[in-house]
């Protein structure tokens, strides 16, 4: 019986640790239900492939913003780097520019990194609240993208470059498997070990669970913190790469609400702004959450106002169902570590006996 009761908590804490899954579960049947009614097959291959193919982008700027929420911080900045160092550099990829585009792509991923340097000193160095660095940051970027673009807008782009946001490998079953897809994943896999199996990933976890403990115990915190924000800003400088290239243009508006986007798929991948807790994998859950819902309510043609709305509710349900399964799988985890330590004790009592 006791055996039976360690593995029924085992599977909860197991269970309660997958809150993306579940939202993504929920999110799929209400969708294919509503669609099926109007006779539409939601769960088509072909829809599935789109749906997923789109939230290859917010996948990518998600995984950027968790990396700084990991540390208990914020990354307003994203969208406007996007559009920033695109608009900087972006003439170097048109089609007639004779430039090999890995040029002002390297030139874009290095001034992104540069900007989030400047934002993780900021915090670290001056003392000022995330929150209001990288908005600072937002507003400072996204006007100098104006002002040195104007009203020009950069398009028509190299075409070997567009490959990496609209090019398509080959079918399985009506779903397509695209190079978006491919990049996506090896972010994911990536920043996966990165995060559970190096000393860098652990660093992150602590210095946001536990700052002053983090520091204590020897942790640089201060060049953790920067270098997360490093990372979060120039994986939104890719992100900015892939956006332009499947638009086939770049103008300093772009990816004007980038940055709320990725914080929606970082708390529906079930990180938490007070950081330390989070899953790489959830951020590719939440971004495919954002998409089924955004698919599903345009298939069902209901107005912008109303998706803003769901879009509204769906975070306060993240949050509060990731907060509860948090501190349910914690309460499991501490209660099967107490039987193991009273099975350990009844052990070395029978060993001496």
């Amino acid at each position: 019986m006791k055996s039976n009761s360690l593995v029924s908590k085992r599977v909860q804490a197991k269970l309660s640790g997958m809150s993306p899954v579940i939202i993504m579960l929920v999110v799929f049947t209400i969708f294919a239900l509503l669609n099926t009614v109007q006779g539409i097959n939601f769960l088509s291959p072909s829809n599935l492939s789109t749906i997923i193919n789109q939230a290859c982008f917010l996948i990518i700027v998600g995984i950027g913003q968790s990396l700084v929420i990991l540390v208990g911080g914020i990354n307003l900045s994203m969208g406007a780097v996007m559009a920033f160092t695109t608009v900087l550099w972006g003439d170097m990829l048109l089609k007639d520019s004779g430039i090999n585009p890995l040029i002002p792509s390297l030139l874009i991923l290095a001034t992104a990194a540069l900007i989030g340097c400047f934002s993780g000193l900021m915090i670290t160095k001056l003392n000022i609240t995330p929150y209001i660095a990288t908005f600072a940051v937002m507003y400072a970027f996204r006007g100098l993208a104006w002002v040195y673009l104007r009203n020009r807008v950069i398009y028509n782009l190299d075409k070997g470059f567009r490959e990496i946001a609209t090019g398509r490998l080959f079918k399985v079953g009506g779903f397509s498997v695209t190079v978006p897809m491919l990049i996506a994943l090896g972010f994911l896999l990536f920043f996966y070990v990165l995060l559970r199996h190096t000393n860098f990933g652990r660093q992150l976890y602590f210095t946001g669970a536990n700052p002053t403990a983090a520091r204590f115990s020897g942790i640089n915190t201060n060049r953790i913190i920067v270098l997360a924000y490093t990372i979060s800003t120039a994986l939104a400088g890719f992100a900015g790469l892939m956006f332009m290239a499947r638009l086939n243009s770049t103008e300093p508006g772009m990816a004007s609400k980038t940055h709320f986007e990725a914080i929606t798929v970082s708390l529906i991948g079930g990180f938490v702004m007070t950081g330390g807790i989070g899953s790489i994998w959830g951020v590719a859950g939440g971004a495919i959450v954002v998409f089924t819902i955004q698919s599903g309510m345009n298939s069902l043609q209901l107005p912008g106002e109303l998706q803003s709305m769901i879009n509204g509710l769906l975070i306060i349900f993240a949050v509060f169902l990731n907060h509860t399964l948090a501190n349910k799988k914690m309460q499991l985890e501490n209660d099967l570590s107490d039987k193991r330590l009273k099975i350990a004790g009844m052990d070395n009592v029978k060993g001496v006996s």
